[in-house]
């Protein structure tokens, strides 16, 4: 495990460092993996939150991305609350439920969504975030030092997206359009979707996103977007 936390702590680019995370989750057998991440003061399923994701389906991603969806999903909200790893079973059964709740858990259901567990990540300075995982077996199946690797990876992670963001100049000055295609990014609209929004070329949509990373210091748009709405430079 110590290899794990010394290459996680010589990365210096948030998306390869979320990556990282979701390369060893993978290896160890994890078929469905989600990380949150929120804004300061928000909830973790506020529109605002940047998810990444691998392994679910393209229709279950396309509901999350519907704030009206993604607002009746109690379940990162109450692993964040009870601060430690809960099954989705028993997230479920933590609290009262309202008839979104059930329809929400209805959808999952539906979507094969049975085995995964949610767990907290805590930051510096209150920059905590969530992840998921689904080995889509039963966490029974699951060896224990497997659960122990993926969630103390995740947790390595996510500490190391709080130290980049930190290590962020304070202030960062983004023109008038170059804040345009940031917002569009932010709500993943693509670089040739944003131009067509926009009404300006590919090519100089693609300008400004290489404008972005450099500001803000990331490779791509994810690391871009979670570093954007950390530092509070967009809202959606």
């Amino acid at each position: 495990m110590h290899r794990h936390f010394a290459r996680i702590d010589r990365i210096e680019d948030i998306a390869e460092a979320i990556e990282y995370g979701c390369d060893v989750a993978r290896a160890e057998g994890v078929v469905r993996h989600s990380y949150h991440v929120t804004p300061l003061f928000e909830e973790p399923t506020s529109p605002s939150t940047v998810v990444y994701a691998r392994g679910f389906s393209d229709e279950w991603l396309a509901l999350y991305e519907r704030a009206d969806f993604r607002r009746d999903d109690p379940i990162p909200g109450r692993v964040l609350e009870h601060g430690s790893m809960l099954t989705w079973q028993e997230a479920m059964q933590a609290g009262p439920n309202t008839p979104g709740n059930e329809a929400y858990f209805k959808a999952m259901r539906e979507h094969g969504l049975i085995h995964g567990f949610g767990v907290p990540l805590f930051g510096m300075h209150g920059r905590d975030g969530y992840a998921a995982f689904d080995f889509d077996r039963p966490l029974a199946d699951v060896p224990d030092r497997t659960l122990g690797l993926v969630r103390a990876i995740a947790q390595a992670s996510h500490q190391r997206v709080c130290v980049l963001i930190e290590s962020a100049p304070t202030r960062i000055s983004l023109s008038e359009r170059e804040r345009q295609v940031l917002e569009w990014l932010t709500e993943g609209k693509s670089l040739s979707v944003t131009a067509e929004i926009m009404g300006l070329s590919p090519d100089t949509v693609k300008t400004y996103a290489r404008r972005i990373y450099a500001k803000l210091d990331a490779s791509d748009r994810v690391g871009a977007v979670v570093k954007a709405l950390r530092l509070g430079l967009v809202r959606v």
